[in-house]
């Protein structure tokens, strides 16, 4: 019976100590069981808790949290606002759920099989013999009679891809792994082949012939700064060697060139010049430049 009728006892009345289970006057409400310790079969009242997970209560709870859960992934509709429309969302997605389950129920079973299937175990199985002698020794390891069995690896073996005649793996150089067959390094490329490997020496072979390319231009301006140090001035080669006549032809052009700067209104317009220095020019220079910290310069020429 679902009703209490006069006979029975009130439910505040069950049990009288103080800190039992609260009982609300204004909405004649227990929630909890008033006697706990008591046999389950020889109660009437548990509780209204009891009335919370049964009937169509329990499923109005997860059609809220539905609900809730659909709003914030950007799901456009509100329990209290469109009843309805949320009832019927979630019968869907209960039906899409169920769908999707036995799909992925029904692989697993396709991949790995049943075994708790009522397909009868194979005849050879159960009554499997052999006539192997196998021999162990004392710590149970097999000494004959049987192949030991290799441990198999987790890496995937002997798979050959994009062409390639050998795994990955199987070519090693300047601390990198890669394949035998064309010897790349890259372990998603294309094979090419005998092509790839020429192909690679020779971009190598031009590489080398660059650097070597480069390092000599490298070194030829040093050598062109050590011919400008001793046409200009400052670190004079010992085996230097002038040529007198053009020396002398280059203190006579010197001494012109002073006279033409002393008198600016004989100096013509020289379409022509030659800025090209030589090391008579440079000598010539410093044999006839003044030198204001010399006390004898009074007293040259």
């Amino acid at each position: 019976r679902n009703l209490r009728i006069r006979e029975d006892t009130a439910k505040y009345l069950l049990n009288l100590d103080v800190n039992s289970a609260y009982y609300d006057p204004k909405t004649r409400s227990m929630r909890e069981d008033p006697l706990p310790d008591a046999d389950p079969n020889d109660k009437f009242y548990v509780g209204d808790n009891q009335n919370r997970l049964s009937g169509q209560a329990l499923e109005f709870k997860q059609l809220n949290v539905h609900a809730w859960e659909a709003f914030d992934k950007g799901q456009d509709f509100h329990m209290q606002a469109a009843p309805s429309q949320a009832e019927l969302l979630y019968k869907s997605f209960k039906i899409k759920k169920e769908k999707l389950k036995s799909e992925s129920k029904d692989k697993i079973m396709e991949k790995y099989g049943n075994a708790a299937s009522d397909e009868p175990i194979p005849r050879e199985l159960l009554l499997g013999q052999s006539e192997k002698e196998i021999e162990y020794d004392r710590t149970g390891r097999i000494i004959k009679g049987q192949d030991v069995a290799l441990p198999k690896s987790k890496y995937e073996e002997d798979v050959l891809i994009n062409n390639h005649t050998t795994v990955w793996g199987s070519w090693w150089k300047d601390h990198q792994w890669g394949y035998k067959c064309c010897k790349q390094t890259i372990k998603n490329s294309y094979c090419t082949g005998l092509a790839g490997i020429e192909a690679a020496e020779a971009s190598a072979d031009l590489m080398r012939e660059n650097m070597a390319r480069k390092e000599a231009a490298e070194e030829e301006p040093v050598r062109q700064e050590e011919k400008k140090l001793a046409t200009w001035g400052t670190d004079i080669p010992q085996d230097l060697v002038l040529d007198q006549k053009l020396l002398e032809e280059s203190l006579k052009k010197e001494a012109k060139r002073k006279k033409e700067e002393m008198d600016e209104r004989k100096r013509k317009y020289n379409v022509k010049w030659n800025d090209e220095v030589t090391a008579e020019d440079m000598e010539a220079y410093r044999m006839t430049r003044v030198r204001h910290d010399d006390p004898m310069k009074d007293f040259l020429n």
